[in-house]
């Protein structure tokens, strides 16, 4: 993913134009092989989504689990978790795990003791 795209979406989000920054790293996400949509979830960890960019998200996500893609699942659990969501959370991770995400267990055992 480390094209021109890709630096101009991370200069975006260096100059806290988040709309922009959000719709860069969609469009290199959206059709990729194997998206994992690390730096959106990661933008929806930090709090620079509003909510219709946040279920733009989760709308990609949900056809992630349905395509059981490990990583994808992975961002999405703990995104949930993230958000108070934690019966979802919680069945991401578990999804997560069971599809070999290593560092799966721990969000979900982190999530649980809270």
């Amino acid at each position: 993913m480390q094209n021109e795209n890709f630096y101009q979406a991370e200069e975006f989000l260096k100059l806290g134009l988040y709309p922009q920054a959000f719709e860069a790293f969609m469009s290199l996400e959206v059709g990729a092989l194997d998206p994992t949509f690390l730096k959106p979830c990661s933008m929806a960890l930090a709090n620079q989504l509003d909510q219709s960019q946040l279920e733009t998200l989760f709308d990609e996500l949900e056809r992630e689990l349905v395509r059981r893609n490990p990583q994808a699942i992975y961002n999405f659990g703990v995104v949930k978790g993230h958000l108070g969501d934690i019966p979802k959370a919680t069945s991401l991770l578990q999804a997560a795990m069971d599809l070999g995400v290593p560092e799966a267990r721990g969000a979900l055992s982190r999530l649980l003791m809270r």
